[in-house]
């Protein structure tokens, strides 16, 4: 067994646990993390299936099949946050078109407001005089 390997697994998914504690990361995003790291600890184990694994895969070494299983895991995390952004400005646009509304809507209530002020000071000019 690879102690080292095994130990970065354990911290990598401890890190985790702690960051989803302190709302530092989502409960969803963090699955991913820890089926990341459960398989880095899996492969750290069981290092000898490893080379069967990939054999059986036509894949010649097994640390190309890491490199590949890396490749693949952080292409999906990277649509996935694609797809997370995407979806952020859409609500970005939406919020910002909202809030140009009652923008829009506050100065035509005080531009209103400001009016009713000057109408209702002049007719108490007039009634003075």
């Amino acid at each position: 067994m690879n102690y080292f390997f095994i130990t970065l697994g354990v911290l990598f998914i401890i890190y985790i646990f702690v960051s989803i504690k302190r709302n530092e990361f989502s409960v969803e995003e963090s699955a991913f993390w820890v089926l990341g790291g459960i398989v880095v600890l899996f492969l750290s184990i069981f290092y000898k299936s490893l080379d069967k694994l990939s054999s059986f895969l036509g894949i010649a070494y097994g640390s190309s099949f890491v490199f590949l299983l890396a490749i693949i895991f952080l292409l999906f995390m990277n649509f996935r946050n694609s797809k997370n952004i995407l979806k952020m400005k859409e609500m970005i646009n939406k919020l910002s078109h909202k809030v140009s509304i009652l923008e829009l809507e506050l100065k035509e209530r005080e531009n209103k407001n400001v009016k009713e002020e000057k109408e209702t000071s002049r007719r108490d000019s007039s009634r003075r005089n």
